[in-house]
């Protein structure tokens, strides 16, 4: 089994979870492991862990890949709740809310992240719904912390979480959703701005509304509302969060075009079929806390799968990331069409053959 090391710590308190436990953004294997002794439930944020626990032969009515917990059973109903520290500590105060329902009185709550994550200053966060908390074990630079439900939660209101703005961007104009844990919450992203100025500029095919386009890695789903307002083509959308497809989808129902939106929950672009016109993204450049160069690569190789003959690639990223050989080797060759504010816009397009 493939554990990172805040799942190490807490394979070393493996005897603590017995009962009903929920694991609540796993990031590894460990919850297919707490199965063997446990009746374990996971909430998957990422379809890559998702479909890796489902592929392992973990129990698919224990799995659920959603935006937030979903149960028909009565709403307390675990003994432990297990929650994996994420990034952005405004995530992390959306999970508590989702998951505290669903945690019996007198049940534990346990919070374990690595030390760059946060997880030390992010205990705080514990103690005004929860009783008794406190450090339970520490290891391998990261920390496992231990509360106690006292009296019943809050209940977990979805729509409470989103977030609606006005956004006027490239001589555009819509409303953008978006929900905590989702990239650029709340803000159009420098890169993204920077991004669609220079789509802005971009002379398009003649019968663009006719084109096909891919957003990877789609975020709140900005780009993709961008790319279906000014073209009038559909879009397809793709992200490995279920926050992230869910807020998209929120984004195209408020500006009243879902019909135009084609989602694909995937990890790259496993489940991506077919070719397109147009691929454009502000891809991922991070697992976990640390810079990951392997996500890039992997999507500049494996879009020439899926370019027509001359199709575009356009890509932003921080200035700093070395994606100039990774697209010459990947399509023969780029141009990068603006510098600025900290990031690159890169263009590319699928050598005719």
């Amino acid at each position: 089994m493939n554990f990172n090391p805040p799942s190490q710590l807490l394979e070393r308190s493996l005897d603590q979870f017995q009962g009903k436990v929920l694991v609540a953004n796993p990031e590894d294997d460990f919850p297919l492991l707490l199965s063997r002794q446990s009746d374990v439930s996971a909430w998957c944020q990422s379809h890559a862990v998702f479909e890796r626990l489902s592929g392992l032969g973990m129990d698919d009515t224990a799995l659920q890949f959603s935006a937030y917990w979903e149960s028909n059973d009565a709403a307390e109903q675990f003994d432990h709740v297990v929650v994996y520290q994420p990034k952005a500590k405004e995530f992390l105060t959306y999970l508590l809310a989702c998951v505290l329902p669903a945690l019996k009185t007198g049940g534990f709550l346990w919070l374990v992240g690595d030390n760059k994550s946060g997880v030390k200053s992010s205990v705080k966060k514990l103690e005004a719904p929860l009783s008794s908390v406190g450090k339970f074990d520490g290891a391998k630079h990261c920390l496992l912390y231990q509360a106690q439900k006292t009296e019943a939660a809050q209940d977990f209101v979805f729509s409470d979480w989103i977030t609606r703005w006005e956004q006027d961007i490239a001589g555009q104009t819509f409303t953008l959703c978006s929900i905590p844990g989702v990239f650029g919450h709340g803000k159009l992203d420098k890169g993204t701005a920077l991004l669609l100025e220079q789509l802005e500029k971009h002379r398009f095919m003649s019968g663009v509304n006719q084109a096909r386009i891919l957003d990877f890695g789609c975020g709140d789903g900005v780009i993709s509302m961008w790319l279906h307002k000014r073209t009038g083509a559909n879009v397809t959308s793709l992200d490995d969060s279920a926050l992230a497809l869910k807020a998209t989808e929120l984004t195209f129902a408020e500006n009243d075009a879902t019909d135009s939106l084609t989602t694909i929950a995937s990890n790259g672009l496993k489940h991506v079929k077919g070719r397109f016109n147009y691929v454009v993204t502000n891809p991922p450049f991070h697992t976990g806390i640390n810079t990951d160069y392997s996500i890039a690569e992997r999507f500049f190789i494996g879009v020439k799968q899926h370019l027509t003959l001359n199709g575009e690639l356009f890509v932003v990223a921080n200035d700093f990331l070395r994606y100039s050989p990774l697209l010459d080797a990947a399509l023969g060759g780029h141009t990068r069409l603006e510098r600025d504010r900290g990031f690159a816009v890169y263009h590319a397009r699928q050598p005719k053959k």
